[in-house]
């Protein structure tokens, strides 16, 4: 009887050393990629580590930022996706995330010149360069978001059906907590008519959650699990977060602090199952 009990806690305590740390996770991650391409995503995450700090920190202590700041956000969106694109370890994953921005750019066109399915809206000149209206840096907002929140559902395993519409909903949650920030203070777009969320029509939250519909349904299939993609996703969550905060939204910050504890919760999870597979 003894024996047993010591196995049994010999096996917990094993158990429990395996379970990986998001930080001894990100470390074996970088062992797989070759030296070179190493340096490189080890420079974008440095550089946008830089911007989140300062962006984050700027926002509470002195509030929005000013006109001639603006291009920050640029490379501040642009290097988060170049660290998702540089660590996508399958090329199927790859192209994938091409794909992603590429239908996020062709929906944010339709909504700036037609006005569906957001609602009518205009980018200000905050986001640089433009083609047909549209910053091209959208393009990797979405594509980062949509990773992200494929990562998280990938240790869910939902039925293949369920994937889109969940995604679409944790999506069209994390706008929540972006748009107020995005297209007040910071002044990313400007809507034609207010709505009651934060002067932003439900028209905008009905798109977002189709156009994360037909994004996640196009991208179907199994994802490579992929902590860097996790990490800029939340990272993203945590920066619009701070931006509520500083600006006093706070029913957008709730959103955010309940986003926060989703991805806690789901990662918890996750990581249960996956010690479970092991000790099986």
């Amino acid at each position: 009887m003894s024996r047993s009990l010591t196995d049994v806690n010999r096996s917990s305590s094993e158990l429990k050393n395996e379970s990986p740390t998001e930080l001894s996770t990100l470390a074996r991650a970088l062992k797989q990629f070759s030296p070179p391409r190493r340096f490189i995503l080890l420079a974008l995450l440095a550089l946008y580590a830089f911007l989140w700090l300062g962006g984050a920190g700027h926002l509470l202590t002195l509030g929005s930022f000013r006109p001639e700041q603006s291009w920050i956000t640029n490379i501040f969106l642009g290097s988060a996706g170049l660290v998702v694109l540089t660590s996508a370890t399958a090329g199927k994953d790859f192209y994938r995330l091409a794909l992603v921005a590429l239908l996020g750019f062709i929906f944010e066109l339709i909504g700036v010149r037609y006005g569906v399915p957001f609602g009518e809206y205009v980018y200000t000149d905050a986001l640089r360069p433009k083609l047909f209206g549209v910053p091209l840096v959208m393009s990797f907002a979405w594509m980062l978001l949509v990773a992200y929140v494929r990562q998280m559902l990938g240790g869910l395993r939902l039925t293949s059906w369920a994937v889109a519409p969940v995604g679409a909903l944790w999506m069209t949650a994390i706008d929540l907590l972006i748009d107020p920030s995005a297209a007040n203070s910071l002044d990313y777009w400007r809507w034609t008519s207010e709505g009651v969320y934060y002067r932003i029509p439900a028209t905008n939250f009905l798109g977002w959650f189709l156009t994360s519909l037909v994004a996640l349904a196009v991208v179907s299939g199994q994802w490579r699990a992929n902590p860097f993609q996790r990490l800029v996703g939340l990272s993203i969550i945590l920066f619009f977060l701070a931006a509520a905060l500083a600006q006093s939204f706070f029913l957008a910050a709730a959103v955010g602090l309940c986003l926060c504890l989703l991805h806690a919760l789901v990662r918890r999870l996750t990581l249960k199952s996956d010690a479970n597979s092991r000790s099986g």
